[in-house]
């Protein structure tokens, strides 16, 4: 219990939640255990966990072991599950995944509760077959907030969110829902800023937070999640070069550029050295990076999603893009027989001055 707290992020429940955490997505024994047990031992109080993950109940295992040693208490550590696309817009299986969650980590409620993905998936066949992806649809979201704002209210998750969500259908929510998202959790990094949800997300009042995951880039990802083509985040110059200007790694550069942001961020490694220098070497730097630095890493953004193969088995149509599974297009502001309406009126207006033009110019030679 001796390890210095990490800085934190107010929410809008009035908690606190660290900058700082520590993801488990891909991590299994044997490696999950030492990989946990460094987490907890260099002050990670933040774990990133969902039952997609399949890994919940051995978590759960070294959490209890560490609170009955004394290693941590429960009231000090900032929980984060997520809703599974089978119970999603289901209510009671809804509170039924949460249950399962509780139970498998040995709580009586988690800190954050997030929906993983906000879509529904017909049976409990997972992974769904084709017919069993429903298209995203702002009803059945509506649906599945109210049932998130119920296990609010009961007391099983302080403070809830979402997941994979782009500002459009954030902000669709935020017109219907009762308690707003604390948190919006998405892959974000210097190729991927994702500078419109948030100045969305920090324009509320209390703003909402916001979590980045694949913050490095994800590099140790599974093949069917890759593209030949991907780049190498770490690899980059300007990365590179920020990062021999302070005797660093690009790793630490990445996740100091966010931790300026104020974007929370849940790095992973099965390696302790690494779970170590994830957490102290970013803390470092971020106040020392000057804005000249700041500037050239924001500037590397591209919108390359490093996770845009793979989640074929979300997709409800065999062309959709990651892009649209998110989020929906952007909409113009003037519907489409407004627009067509204006640009007729704007066309009609030129010809006629055209005209006038022509006989003003006629009757002066007539003089």
């Amino acid at each position: 219990m001796g390890a210095s707290p990490t800085p934190s992020l107010s929410l809008s429940t009035g908690a606190t939640m660290p900058l700082i955490g520590f993801g488990t997505w891909g991590l299994q024994p044997p490696d999950l255990q030492p990989a946990l047990q460094a987490a907890l031992a260099t002050g990670y109080r933040l774990f990133d966990l969902s039952p997609l993950y399949a890994n919940e109940a051995h978590v759960g295992r070294v959490f209890s072991d560490a609170i009955a040693a004394g290693t941590v208490r429960r009231e000090d550590l900032f929980l984060t599950s997520k809703a599974p696309p089978l119970a999603t817009c289901d209510s009671a299986k809804l509170f039924a995944a949460c249950r399962e969650t509780l139970r498998q980590l040995g709580t009586t409620y988690v800190d954050l509760y997030l929906i993983h993905w906000p879509f529904c998936v017909k049976g409990d066949a997972w992974p769904p077959d084709a017919s069993a992806r429903l298209p995203f649809s702002h009803a059945a979201l509506h649906s599945a907030w109210e049932a998130m704002e119920a296990l609010h209210a009961a007391g099983l998750a302080r403070a809830i969110g979402i997941s994979n969500v782009g500002p459009r259908r954030l902000q669709a929510l935020l017109h219907t829902a009762r308690v707003p998202p604390a948190v919006v959790q998405v892959e974000l990094h210097p190729y991927l800023a994702n500078l419109e949800l948030r100045s969305l997300a920090a324009r509320q009042r209390p703003p909402i937070r916001v979590t980045a995951y694949c913050s490095l880039g994800s590099a140790a990802r599974p093949a069917k999640y890759q593209h030949d083509s991907d780049p190498l985040l770490l690899q980059d110059p300007v990365l590179l070069h920020v990062a021999s200007a302070h005797s660093t790694s690009s790793a630490a550069v990445a996740l100091a550029w966010a931790l300026r942001h104020s974007v929370a961020v849940i790095p992973k490694s099965s390696r302790p050295p690494h779970v170590r220098a994830n957490l102290r070497a970013p803390l470092a730097l971020a106040p020392r990076l000057t804005a000249s630095e700041m500037a050239a890493i924001d500037a590397l953004d591209r919108n390359h999603r490093f996770l845009a193969a793979g989640w074929r088995v979300f997709a409800w149509r065999p062309d959709l893009t990651l892009d649209e599974l998110v989020d929906d297009p952007p909409q113009s502001s003037l519907p489409p027989t407004s627009s067509h309406l204006l640009v007729w009126l704007l066309l009609a207006a030129a010809v006629a001055g055209g005209l006038l033009s022509a006989s003003r110019r006629h009757r002066g030679g007539a003089r």
